[in-house]
This record gives C-alpha cells, sequence and structure tokens, in this order.
C-alpha cells in the first residue's frame, strides 16, 4: 500500500486536469509497463494537455540490484535499475540499452526507511506539441524496496513543459509513502 499527493496546477496557476487511466489492487492484475513484465502499472495518472503521467509501478528487484543488499544499493544505481527495466531500446546486437539518462539521485531515509530519489531525462514520442521524430521527457522519480518488491513513483511531461511542472512533480515524489498494508 502506499499513498501520495499530485500536482494539481502548474507554476502558472494553470490547473492540471488529471485523469485515472489504470487502477489496480493487486500486483498480479496490473498491466506490465515492460517487455519482461517485471515492472507493473498499479496507478497511472493521464493529463492529455502535455501529455504528462503520473504513474506508480511495482517490480521484482531488477537483476542489476540482486546481488547486493539493500542497505548497499546507491540511489544512481536504483535509478539506472528501475529505468533499464523499463524503458529500454535495442542497438544492433540486439542488448537492451536504456533510453534514460539520469541526471541527479540522492537517497533519503524515511522512518528508517531509504527512498531513492532521482531526476531523469528519456526519450519521447512525438506529440501535437512537438511534432519532431526526436523528442525528450523530463522526470521525477522516487523508490522504495518493500518485502523483495521496488514500488516507484515518477511524474513526466514532455520536456518543454518541465519548468512550469518541476516543482509540483518534486513535491507530488517527496509525498510518496509506503502504507500498512490493509489486504
Amino acid at each position: 500500500a502506499y499513498e501520495f499527493t499530485y500536482a494539481v496546477e502548474a507554476e502558472s496557476g494553470k490547473p492540471i486536469s488529471w485523469a485515472v487511466s489504470r487502477e489496480r489492487d493487486t500486483y498480479s492484475s496490473a498491466e506490465p509497463m515492460s517487455p519482461n513484465a517485471r515492472q507493473r502499472i498499479v496507478y497511472e495518472l493521464l493529463s492529455f494537455k502535455g501529455p504528462l503521467t503520473t504513474v506508480v509501478t511495482v517490480s521484482n528487484t531488477p537483476p542489476a540490484l540482486e546481488s547486493k543488499a539493500v542497505k548497499e544499493w546507491t540511489a544512481k544505481q536504483v535509478a539506472n535499475a528501475v529505468l533499464a527495466d523499463k524503458a529500454t531500446g535495442r542497438v544492433a546486437s540486439g542488448q537492451r540499452v536504456s533510453l534514460a539518462e539520469v541526471d541527479n539521485a540522492i537517497i533519503n531515509v524515511i522512518d528508517d526507511v531509504p527512498y531513492y530519489y532521482y531526476e531523469y531525462i528519456s526519450q519521447g514520442s512525438p506529440n501535437l506539441r512537438e511534432p519532431e521524430a526526436t523528442t525528450f521527457r523530463h522526470s521525477y522519480g522516487v523508490t522504495v524496496e518493500r518485502d523483495g518488491y521496488l514500488y516507484t513513483l515518477s511524474s513526466s511531461a514532455p520536456e518543454i513543459y518541465w519548468d512550469e511542472l518541476a516543482r509540483g512533480f518534486d513535491e507530488t515524489i517527496k509525498s510518496f509513502r509506503l502504507t500498512t498494508p490493509n489486504k
């Protein structure tokens, strides 16, 4: 179980109209986010003006982190492992590579639990505002581990909207907390 608050207006005061796109009660009923089906979308908010997304995913511990104790994980390792698991492409050799680049990553311990915060840029898709073939999305993410699963919340927007949304998205990821499961 988890909780968070999300931005309802941009820096300019313009409202952000979010719509719940997906909401699942269990990991097994959630849609896969990645081809390997490790990351599953348990909650998703969309705003079609942008497009903007706020997504909560749950996954098994990625292979890049499995051999290390949780207390040995760095924020950058967690960010790279989570992003490689969900946003990958293939190079000529067939090897999967991450399409995201981590800019900043820090650990903040809250109630004796490490929360891994990171900022990243990923390759986006053309949209109404940016019809070019190569676009970029800017995102904030937070990941926390519980019982071998990683819970991740990320908020992202096309790069052209980032200055208008960064503060609200930062508040969104800082509000994310795991709560006591009630089922």
